[in-house]
């Protein structure tokens, strides 16, 4: 007898796998039906623009300045889809409109993180353009699921309906409300390959026609001969730019389309992601204890044997031996490292562990000496920077490693609280992280620093303050 005659009707495989969406594969091979009105016609052919804007702006000598049109533009665009798609946008996606703006427009004028920025601006547009289509796993805010979020909105969602804006363009979808049948179809798609027939056909007759025509007349021989040169110079890199513009402007359809309607966005779904999170419980809870322990241990017997050292920094005392930039690297980084690592244990005792924080007395307190010794470990940091800054004044590397440090100190404090009271403590997080980073792009940073430096320090050079 066979294992599926064996049991009940009506249960289902004990292994979560089985029920988390990423490993449905005969899901995902199935196609589901594009269903697509004139307004999503209209987008389709709009957003080939979009596409050509977007390739064009990265290829361009004035790369800032076009990158706020398109930024402005994207946001445009894809608010007036959802609105006159009848959508209705949560309060939240106004808050990441204004971080995405507040990321993009000011590149134009002034940049403290140039290559960071970008990929920054493109990732929060991705995750805009799905909250504000109410698509996230908790619809219409951010949630302890944002990594899934990003994943739908940067992977899986584009690429899913990757191909949507060329059936629709060419009237090759599937169309539910209307007849649908295959004939249609396939006379639509005779249509498009004929229009593209005359196209050619008309290329050769143009080759005849438009020297007679400038022949004919002075002004217009002039017309095409300065349409000419500007087609001899710009057009290969027209055409590059248009053909690299179809996959653009084809995922970036496929993202607003796949909100919108709701297409391969339910890949993953919260129940799904608990039962696989409850299926990877599975280290016992006394050898996540013991492991954290050891760790804490090793953390007291560092903070008493250096104590001296670490916390001299809080009084303004530099130890003998001792430059200001001697003191202030040595050990810097690697406390900053230590408290990354420190997160990513956190993260990991919490979620193997077979009993949680909330039934386990023991993890929770481990996680709370954790944490503390990690805010130590973080205060001692920044205030080893703090003196090597007013000693030496400000630079970029040292703005944005202080801005760092105080989210993370935001974390640690928010992983002690949450020992005893239920939050949103990831929501709490990125949102706070968001902020932070759009305040560097907002904020004037270089001018500002340039301005503290030379009246503070108005012997030192900017070379000098680098070297340091």
């Amino acid at each position: 007898m066979n294992r599926d005659d064996q049991m009940p009707a009506g249960s289902k495989s004990s292994l979560p796998c089985e029920s988390a969406p990423i490993f449905q594969e005969d899901e995902w091979r199935k196609a589901e039906p594009i269903d697509a009105d004139s307004k999503d016609k209209c987008f389709a052919w709009l957003y080939l623009l979009v596409g050509y804007g977007f390739v064009y702006t990265f290829t361009s000598m004035n790369f800032g300045g076009h990158l706020v049109l398109f930024t402005i533009a994207y946001a445009a665009i894809v608010l007036a889809y959802v609105f006159l798609k009848g959508g209705h946008p949560g309060k939240e996606s106004w808050f990441w409109l204004v971080i995405m703006l507040g990321i993009g427009v000011p590149y134009a004028f002034w940049s403290a993180m140039p290559f960071l920025q970008v990929p920054m601006l493109i990732v929060c547009a991705a995750y805009w353009t799905l909250i504000i289509s109410g698509s996230l796993l908790e619809k219409d805010k951010t949630s302890q699921w944002v990594v899934f979020d990003g994943w739908n909105a940067l992977l899986w969602v584009p690429f899913g309906n990757f191909g949507c804006s060329f059936k629709i363009i060419t009237g090759l979808h599937e169309d539910r409300e209307e007849s649908g049948d295959e004939p249609e179809k396939k006379s639509r798609g005779r249509d498009i390959r004929y229009v593209l027939l005359g196209v050619v056909i008309a290329v050769p007759v143009l080759f005849i026609v438009l020297p007679l025509l400038s022949s004919a007349d002075e002004g217009f021989q002039r017309m095409m001969q300065n349409s000419g040169l500007y087609i001899q110079e710009h057009f290969l890199y027209t055409i590059a730019r248009m053909i690299l513009s179809l996959p653009v402007a084809a995922y970036l359809f496929g993202l607003i389309y796949g909100g919108i309607h709701k297409r391969n966005t339910d890949r993953m779904d919260k129940e799904s992601l608990r039962e696989t999170s409850r299926s990877i419980q599975i280290v016992p809870t006394t050898a996540i204890t013991t492991a954290m322990l050891i760790v804490c241990a090793i953390y007291l017997l560092f903070i008493g044997l250096q104590g001296k050292y670490l916390f001299s920094a809080f009084a303004g005392i530099r130890p003998e031996n001792f430059t200001y930039a001697e003191y202030a690297r040595r050990g810097f980084f690697e406390l900053c490292q230590t408290a990354a690592l420190n997160l990513v244990l956190l993260l990991g005792a919490n979620l193997f562990a077979r009993k949680k924080n909330t039934n386990s007395a023991v993890l929770r307190w481990l996680n709370v000496l954790l944490s503390v010794l990690t805010l130590l470990l973080i205060l001692t940091a920044m205030s080893k920077m703090v003196l090597y800054i007013t000693a030496f004044g400000f630079t970029i590397k040292r703005v944005l490693t202080m801005v760092f440090m105080i989210w993370m100190a935001l974390v640690f404090t928010l992983v002690i609280l949450r020992q005893w009271r239920e939050f949103p403590m990831v929501r709490i997080c990125v949102i706070a992280g968001a902020v932070l980073y759009c305040s560097l792009c907002v904020l004037p940073v270089e001018r500002m620093m340039d301005s503290y430096n030379q009246r503070h320090f108005p012997d030192h050079s900017i070379e000098e303050n680098l070297r340091h």
